[in-house]
């Protein structure tokens, strides 16, 4: 997947290609089509209308999951007519059922791919860089599942006090160290 970062590089590189082929410098036809495939990438990166670029393919699902999701659309329905909580706390597990699926197709998908990615950049042996891939992204989910519990038995005020800051000063990404939660 393109980080959004990564792209102004991509799209300035691209330009230099259609630069060199302008003066001769470079024989391709297809310089200008792949000009024109980054800039729709990074204008749908922008879309502030598009919610996720991932989707899950339902006919990937096996029976018992697809039936799940049906059930699921069927509860949706109910409560959308009804109005009525109690059809959600009832069927709760179902629900909890669907976010673990969607979840493990999610984590499937990326654990399966991830290493695989790193490979072909790097020519490292897979099953060394799949190694450190699972230990690092499992390490990553038992601190971001700690970090949640932890956030869970904070007070209101402090949560509210919390998001106000994230809104105010944007997220920031760094480097956290290890065992901090």
């Amino acid at each position: 997947m393109f980080q959004t970062a990564a792209l102004p590089e991509l799209i300035n590189r691209v330009k230099a290609l259609e630069d060199k082929t302008k003066k001769g410098g470079v024989h391709t036809m297809k310089t200008q089509d792949m000009f024109k495939r980054v800039e729709k990438i990074n204008e749908k990166l922008e879309d502030p209308t598009i919610i996720s670029s991932a989707k899950i393919d339902f006919n990937s699902l096996s029976e018992a999951e697809k039936a799940l999701f049906r059930k699921s659309d069927e509860i949706s329905q109910e409560y959308d007519q009804r109005g009525n909580t109690g059809i959600l706390v009832k069927n709760g597990d179902i629900i909890y059922k669907n976010i673990e699926v969607m979840w493990k197709q999610i984590t499937d998908l990326y654990c399966d791919n991830v290493p695989k990615a790193i490979c072909g950049f790097t020519g490292l042996n897979f099953e060394i860089a799949n190694y450190f891939f699972k230990l690092h992204f499992l390490n990553f989910e038992a601190d971001l599942f700690e970090c949640v519990k932890n956030l869970q038995r904070r007070e209101e005020n402090d949560k509210k006090e919390f998001l106000s800051d994230i809104k105010e000063n944007r997220t920031k990404f760094y480097r956290i160290p290890r065992g901090f939660n």
